[in-house]
């Protein structure tokens, strides 16, 4: 229930979507004024509402100085703009997961001696928070890199409108944001690891799945290298010069063909507020399970919804992370289609009332074994297996509950609970560094 309550909140939009007058005059007061303006500034306001109390006149007094030291300022500003003239080369974003802390670099070539700069972010998502770097000196004709940090809270695809080179006056009170460009910031979403997928080879339908697990069976002629053993790896591949070196057995890996191996299809449709309130963490599941398969060299092709992704062979499974980090956020306004989008409430109903829950469609029938994932089961003919993450609560008791051979019911409130304690169990290895924690897995 707290989890449901907590995603209301956090969907609800923190900016609006057209900028208005108050917008821009926020934008002013963040970028043009340092923690001194800023004090000045609160102090010149309060002055005249305290100037409103009859007889107190001393207010007035210091409102008017304080407005004065404001306008001399300006011709300040004036010239530390015109004076400031620098290069600024191409931004480097670095994506990282969520709950992590990104770094934006940016190279400044200096025309003229620039005594005091520094980088930063702006006008950006309200879930992203900006540290900008500490103010350094820039000699003319020198180059300096400057790196500021973005705290992330959320998964996602974040613009980031303003990264600018921030020059601040001589009295220290204004500052000169130059904008450098945009950027472009991935928040990948934290995978949960799957640490054993029995039920992918269980039943009758897990006849087809099994072969792909099996590098005996799906390897090629050419020999790539040598990995640690798995279980599932057959013996007559064992690398045994490496088992004698280092003491632990090691597997022959050969080039697989491209293209063989499962198809994951994600299907992030929700019916409902409560299966909206899971999507992220079916998101989290999926990416778990899709690098599962990555490590394996057992996933052909990645789908969400319909559409299909094109994942970049031997990337480590970035390009498949990346379709998941582009996937929006859930809404409450609105439904969520299986590719992500969002339909009116009243095509919903319409939808809901005259035909069943829209099966999978892909461009070309998939030759390969498919494995679904999403908030509901559907009776496909092209899917195999299907994982769904039960966001009800009649499976609190229970982590997981095979409703049938191709059915397996994830209970969410579980997967809550072993994303949390992942959560803590890195924060305090972060103020502990010498104590190192173990990723939760779960076992599907």
């Amino acid at each position: 229930m707290m989890h449901f309550f907590r995603w209301f909140i956090n969907a609800i939009p923190r900016s609006p979507k057209r900028k208005g007058l108050l917008m821009r005059l926020y934008y002013v007061w963040q970028e043009g004024f340092t923690q001194v303006g800023h004090a000045a500034a609160a102090l010149m306001m309060f002055s005249m509402f305290a100037g409103a109390v009859p007889g107190f006149w001393a207010a007035w007094v210091f409102c008017g100085l304080d407005f004065m030291y404001f306008l001399a300022l300006v011709p300040c500003l004036f010239m530390t703009v015109r004076k400031s003239k620098f290069k600024a080369g191409d931004i480097s974003v670095r994506n990282v997961y969520e709950e992590e802390t990104s770094t934006i670099d940016l190279h400044v070539t200096a025309e003229d001696k620039l005594n005091a700069v520094s980088l930063g972010c702006f006008r950006m998502d309200p879930s992203l928070k900006c540290e900008e770097s500490t103010l350094v000196a820039i000699a003319a004709g020198e180059t300096a890199k400057l790196t500021c940090k973005i705290q992330t809270k959320k998964r996602g695809a974040f613009e980031i409108p303003k990264v600018a080179v921030i020059i601040p006056e001589i009295n220290g009170a204004l500052r000169y944001a130059a904008n450098a460009g945009k950027a472009e910031l991935l928040v990948f979403p934290r995978p949960l690891r799957v640490g054993t997928f029995p039920f992918l080879t269980s039943g009758a339908s897990g006849v087809v799945f099994a072969p792909l697990l099996m590098p005996s069976l799906t390897r090629g002629m050419d020999f790539v290298g040598v990995r640690e053993y798995r279980e599932g790896d057959s013996l007559r591949d064992l690398h045994h010069k490496a088992f004698a070196r280092y003491g632990k057995p090691f597997t022959k890996e050969f080039e697989t063909e491209r293209g063989a191996g499962a198809i994951l299809v994600l299907d992030v449709t929700a019916r409902n507020l409560r299966e909206k309130s899971a999507v992220e963490m079916l998101i989290r599941l999926a990416a778990g399970v899709g690098l599962w398969l990555l490590e394996r060299k057992a996933l052909g092709r990645f789908f969400i919804g319909d559409d299909e992704i094109a994942l970049v062979q031997g990337d480590g499974g970035v390009s498949f992370l990346e379709a998941l980090a582009r996937i929006p956020a859930a809404s409450w306004l609105g439904a969520r289609t299986s590719n992500g989008s969002r339909v009116s409430r009243n095509t919903v109903n319409s939808r809901n009332a005259t035909s069943a829950p829209k099966l999978w469609s892909p461009a070309a029938r998939p030759l390969g074994p498919v494995l679904r994932m999403g908030l509901f089961a559907t009776d496909d003919p092209l899917v195999h297996k299907q994982v769904i993450l039960d966001a009800r609560s009649k499976l609190t008791d229970e982590s997981k509950i095979a409703i049938s051979d191709d059915v397996l019911a994830v209970n969410a409130a579980h997967l809550e609970h072993v994303f949390n304690e992942r959560l803590r169990l890195e924060q305090s290895s972060r103020e502990r560094p010498l104590e190192s924690s173990r990723e939760a897995e779960v076992s599907l």
